[in-house]
């Protein structure tokens, strides 16, 4: 009959514990269990987003001399160069819905508002005048004390596109991206866009000119609109770590154009029209893109602060100091016209809150 010692069979049930324990450390730290990957896993299907805008215009329009003192012609007093606006603001709303299949959708709107520039000069001798000689006999742009020219503008955008959704799983430790591999990661995706998107930029500018008189004045007032109908394609990505996240996108269009402009011209030193109320239109093509980076903190498990930096450019615009026309008064086709080559560049800060479901 075979023998067992007592110590013999304590010394195999112990190699047998402590062996077990082994594997499941080894097993533990190298992340095989599975319990620990699903704690870090966080990929919202909804999304909501409003920002508030705070941008700086760059004047991209046609450098002209404008106002001149006619002691010294070849200095500009006013040029639309000087027709450098104040910090517009605006605002951005998104929403959308990844779907069941990682094929969404999502809607959005930008608008920025209050765009406004403007230069004033004043002339002691009262010999302010046009800076084109085709002006010379017109009174009312010919001697003058007092100018002004102003500039404001508005945009409004709406876009629609379908997302293609791609996560890369949340926190794992046998990724070969070093982020997946942090403790604390929640989680990022990449996110591929295809839409359609519609802006419209609508200005007007006016110049004066009057004797130092606060009456009689002369004006020249235009007013423009661009419509933007673009098809476009872009990229989001963010990463999230507890309660931070980072996020940021690129969007580009090829748009085309539809352009009008309207004028009218006013001698107020004779009381009379210069110019009756001219207009043109025209189609063209343009560009619209827009980009966007923002850190965001998440103080519920939905809600987040947003602050982040923007850029958003346009072209093929009919801005309306292009549209000024300061050939001869009595020429047909003075005034109708329409030039469609301005853009827009605008960049600064936005801030705002989000919502992830």
């Amino acid at each position: 009959m075979p023998y067992y010692s007592p110590i013999s069979a304590a010394r195999v049930r112990w190699a047998s514990t402590l062996g077990l324990a082994v594997v499941a450390l080894v097993s533990a730290w190298s992340g095989r269990l599975p319990a620990e990957e699903p704690l870090y896993e966080q990929d919202e299907r909804s999304y909501a987003v409003f920002d508030a805008l705070f941008l700086q215009r760059n004047n991209a329009t046609v450098k002209r001399s404008l106002i001149v003192d006619t002691a010294a012609p070849d200095t500009a007093l006013i040029s639309t160069g000087d027709l450098t606006s104040t910090i517009g603001t605006g605002a951005r709303l998104l929403y959308g819905n990844y779907g069941e299949d990682d094929i969404g959708w999502e809607v959005g709107y930008l608008g920025v508002y209050g765009m406004y520039a403007n230069r004033t000069t004043s002339s002691a001798t009262g010999d302010l005048a046009s800076a084109y000689p085709a002006f010379a006999n017109v009174s009312g742009f010919t001697r003058g004390s007092f100018s002004t020219a102003t500039y404001s503008s508005n945009l409004n955008s709406v876009e629609c596109n379908v997302v293609l959704h791609e996560y890369d799983g949340g926190f794992n430790r046998r990724s070969g991206s070093p982020w997946q591999r942090c403790d604390g990661y929640d989680g990022g995706h990449v996110d591929w866009l295809a839409g359609f998107r519609w802006a419209d930029v609508e200005e007007s500018s006016l110049l004066s000119l009057r004797s130092t008189n606060p009456s009689p004045q002369s004006t020249y007032g235009v007013t423009s609109s661009s419509n933007l109908f673009a098809g476009q394609v872009g990229i989001r990505g963010r990463m999230a770590f507890q309660r931070w996240a980072t996020e940021g996108w690129m969007k580009v269009g090829i748009a085309g154009t539809s352009l009008y402009q309207s004028q009218s011209m006013r001698d107020g030193f004779s009381s009379s029209s210069l110019r009756l109320p001219r207009s043109g239109d025209a189609v063209g093509m343009g560009m619209i893109a827009e980009m966007n980076w923002s850190a965001i903190y998440r103080f519920t498990d939905v809600w987040g602060f947003r602050v982040g930096y923007n850029l958003v450019s346009l072209t093929g615009l009919a801005l309306a100091p292009d549209q000024w026309d300061f050939s001869p008064s009595q020429a047909a086709t003075a005034g109708t016209a329409v030039h469609g080559t301005g853009s827009l560049f605008l960049s600064g800060g936005s801030l705002g809150l989000e919502a992830r479901w």
